[in-house]
């Protein structure tokens, strides 16, 4: 009799779509994107274990960051590719803060931050070297490391246009003498071989 009552058959659609929806929204789903593994804002990445390889193949163990703050000169020329992989990047990742021109009137001052002018004299006094270890170790303060979205030498890049942007082609182009061996690497990715 059951079976042949239709009226029964509609009362149990409705059951049924409720009971599949009581579990779609059961306490523990809502909540689990917020507990996960991540990395929280101006936390440094989680370091790679050790041995492990690269997906370029070079070494990932960074330098220390002084090595790189003593370049005074981009080992990158500032030829016309540079410049351009230099000012796509700068697009993508700095110019939030620092704006189109450097001159930190990013978008991100809205929300009370106010990123460092990259056009003033202290900065353009500053070391080709120390704007690449700012790019690749982050800011002392506030600016996180962009070691994780832009390579050695995409970092190089960038200060060239970073040169470009405080109107020094002179030091985008200039090549100093430097002696044969030097103790600071031009890029942190290059393998070091060790003489045996």
């Amino acid at each position: 009799m059951f079976l042949l009552n239709r009226k029964y058959y509609l009362l149990l659609i409705p059951v049924m779509c409720l009971i599949g929806t009581v579990k779609a929204f059961s306490f523990p789903w809502s909540f689990d994107m917020w507990v996960q593994p991540s990395i929280l804002p101006y936390e440094e990445p989680v370091i790679y274990p050790d041995l492990s390889v690269s997906t370029t193949g070079l070494r990932i163990k960074p330098l220390p960051r002084e090595d790189f703050e003593n370049i005074s000169v981009n080992p990158v020329p500032a030829t016309e590719g540079s410049l351009a992989h230099g000012e796509k990047l700068f697009n993508r990742y700095c110019f939030v803060c620092h704006g189109m021109r450097g001159q930190g009137d990013g978008p991100v001052i809205k929300r009370g931050f106010y990123p460092l002018n990259l056009t003033t004299p202290g900065v353009v006094a500053r070391t080709d070297g120390y704007i690449y270890a700012y790019i690749r170790y982050g800011g002392k303060v506030m600016m996180p490391s962009y070691r994780e979205s832009i390579t050695s030498e995409g970092a190089w890049d960038v200060v060239n246009y970073v040169r470009k942007l405080q109107g020094n082609p002179v030091r985008e182009t200039a090549v100093e003498e430097t002696p044969a061996t030097t103790d600071a690497p031009a890029t942190e990715d290059t393998v070091q071989e060790s003489a045996e």
